[in-house]
């Protein structure tokens, strides 16, 4: 089940954040206080067993709250999976596939909303329940001879229904025992009850709960298929020694001092998460540890264990961690650093590594156990600045992490930095910014209408180096044409070959050619620059997701002469490679590549080899040759590197091999650019130029 739109009411700052659309990895973006940790928390009122203190509502809105009011919704679309087994506990609903959860300031307990599905709210007797169950066992036992109903005990039956199969199964073998005792004299009674104890009907996993169709729905719902929201916010470091002694202690409540050997706060949760990923039994430990061999033998297998699953989220040259155990009842956490030639250095012990290292080290194995474990598998996690005070290349790892969860799990986040948002689709990027006059919150969805500060991460993430500029209207309606591409390569190609072929008439000197950070951000990019008054063009590829950024800037009221597409002779090309002519575009291929790929087999490739493989484009026939010798390790085709080998060979003068036929299909090109500028200038007036500032200010 996946959260599709929330909305929060009354909640501490917020007053009301209005319905929001999220996706499935979505980044909270906003100044300190600005409400992020609010929102998050807010959601977690929508968990079954969630308390809500009173401390937690709006002071501001105590008038509206001596009504009943909403204070948590979300609407949620179900998997296939899960409408299939809705639809087998009730067959004669049609297929639900959104639901709608909320939590008031009067009631305790969640509730449920089905569209506009119609369900009975009358008593059904039909439904196959644990009260119609219960029914059938009372309407039996009215059929016994009296002198066998009045000994017999039913309190099992008056009761709420059993809270699991267990519960149920152990209820129902003690009631058949005393059945089978006192009816023993009567076969033909003990036959009839036999058929019911033994219908499949009424096996627990098959009864409901509810005496009507609406009861009945809710409540399997809440017990099988209701949302989880896990909230983390603090990671406990752990060092490099663990005080075992104290961490049993810990384990058994029996606290006194700290379980590191060194440190003096908890860290129990962390080194319980530890062992858990290593699969390491601290009985079994304590019963070979008077034994060397099969303690070390123990430990080695466990931190194998412990380095295979931590690894797959950790940037950079891979770690092996070591579990040692050493004399007075301590354990080592010992890391070593594994490089690719299959070295190992930097060996000791993790309190010898920096604050950053450690911090991510203990993030990972408390974020990787508590979501391999099966209660939090499909849950949605809510995690608060996951990346805080860590380099961007430990970032970026625990970004890969989360994208690797969104797989499994839907994950909500709250952060400050560029290098923790990696999608900017509306919905998947959410800007949270603090109304200081009245101190409430306010979430947008099309976040470029939000204060230029509060953008600040977006904006460097978006297009780095480009912020001070871009939130600068004066120089924005004074500057020159923008033209935004989607790659560093289209950019370089543009700027390089305009020095190569010096033609005046088509130089793209009247332009600022700017790189979008990655084709999902070319249409928020696009839009900023042209809200801050510069004259925007968009040159794109002619990839189906090209095609779809497009469609988004015509809805958001680019013309299409804005928007320039690679073409050659009227035939669409599907990259900016493709106006180098084939046999120059190996030359570097070829000069690169062999010195690489030397040792891997690698022999000049010929436009034939090019030619003779399917796909559209140089760049997807490339890569297909990659692909056909990777078990060569060729790795994958670099055309970023080849872009930059032309490049410098174009500054440095050593571009003979590139052919006028390039340079002819370049002049294309920048022809077509110079067209679409001057169709521009002819068909936009001031107006034009002022309306979308004029909506910011309004904003």
């Amino acid at each position: 089940m996946r959260l599709r739109k929330f909305r929060v009411r009354a909640y501490r700052c917020i007053h009301d954040s209005g319905e929001i659309t999220v996706g499935d990895l979505a980044a909270f973006v906003g100044r300190n206080e600005s409400g992020k940790t609010t929102i998050l928390q807010a959601l977690t009122l929508l968990n079954k067993d969630e308390q809500l203190s009173e401390l937690d509502l709006c002071d501001e809105m105590n008038e509206e709250l001596k009504e009943e009011m909403r204070l948590a919704e979300g609407e949620f679309d179900l998997n296939q999976h899960e409408i299939s087994i809705i639809k087998e506990k009730f067959p004669g609903l049609p297929d639900i596939k959104k639901i709608k959860l909320f939590r008031t300031n009067e009631n305790p307990r969640v509730q449920y909303e089905f569209d506009d599905i119609k369900l009975s709210e009358d008593e059904s007797k039909g439904l196959n329940s644990w009260e119609n169950f219960s029914r059938q066992i009372f309407g039996f036992l009215d059929t016994i001879p009296n002198h066998l109903r009045i000994q017999i005990d039913t309190k099992f039956f008056e009761e709420d229904v059993p809270k699991n199969q267990e519960t149920f199964d152990r209820g129902m073998a003690e009631f058949s025992n005393q059945f089978h005792v006192i009816a023993i004299q009567e076969p033909k009674v003990i036959e009839e009850w036999e058929k019911i104890y033994e219908s499949q009907d009424n096996q627990f996993s098959n009864l409901l709960s509810g005496e009507s169709e609406k009861i009945a729905l809710m409540n399997f719902i809440a017990s099988e298929l209701h949302p989880r929201f896990v909230y983390f916010s603090d990671y406990k470091k752990i060092y490099g020694n663990i005080n075992l002694n104290e961490y049993l202690r810990e384990e058994k409540g029996e606290r006194k001092d700290s379980i590191e050997f060194i440190e003096e706060f908890d860290k129990a949760e962390t080194v319980r998460n530890l062992f858990y990923l290593a699969e390491l039994d601290i009985k079994e430990l304590d019963e070979v540890k008077e034994s060397p061999s099969k303690c070390i033998k123990l430990l080695n297998a466990a931190s194998n264990r412990l380095t295979r699953k931590l690894n797959p989220a950790w940037k950079g040259d891979p770690i092996h961690v070591d579990l040692r155990y050493n004399p007075g009842n301590i354990m080592s956490v010992v890391i070593s650093d594994v490089h690719k030639d299959g070295t190992i250095t930097n060996t000791g012990l993790l309190n010898r590594r920096a604050e950053g290292f450690k911090w991510t080290f203990s993030f990972i194995v408390n974020f990787a156990a508590e979501t391999q474990r099966a209660e939090l598998k499909e849950a949605i996690l809510l995690l608060d600045e996951p990346a805080r005070n860590l380099h961007p290349t430990q970032q970026m790892g625990i970004s890969d992490l989360l994208k690797n969860l969104a797989g499994s799990n839907q994950v909500l986040y709250a952060t400050h930095s560029p290098f923790m948002i990696f999608d900017y689709t509306p919905g998947n990027l959410l800007v949270v910014e603090l109304d200081k006059r009245k101190h409430l919150s306010r979430i947008f969805y099309d976040y470029w209408n939000a204060d230029d500060k509060t953008l600040t991460p977006i904006l460097y993430g978006l297009c780095r180096g480009q912020v001070e500029s871009m939130v600068d209207r004066e120089i924005g309606t004074n500057s020159r044409p923008i033209i935004i591409v989607e790659t560093m390569s289209d950019a370089m190609y543009l700027n390089a070959f305009d020095k190569f072929l010096q033609d005046p008439n088509i130089s793209m000197n009247p332009l600022n050619v700017i790189a979008a950070y990655n084709k999902n951000s070319v249409l928020p990019l696009a839009i900023f620059y042209r809200n801050h008054g510069y004259r925007t063009f968009v040159l794109l590829d002619n990839s189906d997701e090209s095609k779809q950024i497009s469609a988004q800037l015509v809805s958001n009221e680019f013309s299409s002469i804005q928007t320039i597409f690679f073409e050659k002779e009227g035939k669409k090309l599907e990259s900016i490679e493709d106006y180098i002519a084939l046999e120059d575009y190996l030359h570097p291929v070829n000069q690169t590549y062999e010195i690489k790929l030397r040792q891997e087999g690698y022999s000049n490739l010929t436009p034939q080899d090019v030619i003779s493989k399917e796909g559209d484009g140089i760049l997807e026939k490339l890569r297909k040759i990659w692909q056909e010798h990777r078990d060569d390790d060729w790795e994958e085709f670099d055309n970023e590197e080849i872009t930059r080998y032309i490049c410098e060979k174009i500054t440095l003068e050593e571009a003979s091999f590139l052919s006028d036929k390039t340079k002819d299909q370049f002049r294309t090109l920048y022809r077509l650019i110079a067209e679409r500028i001057r169709q521009y200038q002819n068909v936009a007036t001031k107006p034009d130029l002022d309306k979308f500032q004029r909506t910011k200010a309004k904003i």
